[in-house]
């Protein structure tokens, strides 16, 4: 039998997020997840499979491949959930 914890937070929000979209009554249940989650310090969590990407992206860049920092920002941006990419900090 596997346990709720065999899954991952990252999946277990996303799924609590399509059924709080389905049925309303839902939502608060939702609401308190993220309230939990964020209080944790998972609102992106750790477990997260971006984050091994962007880790992978960052040994590249370190490595001289600079079109790695391409995929740490299409990363980042995924992560935020709203496809629009984070803003360029200027000199």
């Amino acid at each position: 039998m596997q346990g709720m914890y065999a899954i991952p937070i990252y999946k277990r929000l996303r799924d609590m997020r399509d059924r709080a979209i389905r049925t309303p009554s839902y939502r608060v249940v939702y609401a308190h997840a993220l309230t939990v989650a964020h209080m944790a310090g998972h609102l992106i969590p750790d477990d997260h499979p971006g984050w091994t990407r962007i880790e992978d992206a960052l040994q590249a860049a370190r490595a001289g491949d600079l079109s790695s920092l391409d995929t740490i920002e299409r990363e980042i941006s995924r992560m935020m959930g709203d496809g629009v990419k984070p803003p360029r900090i200027s000199d």
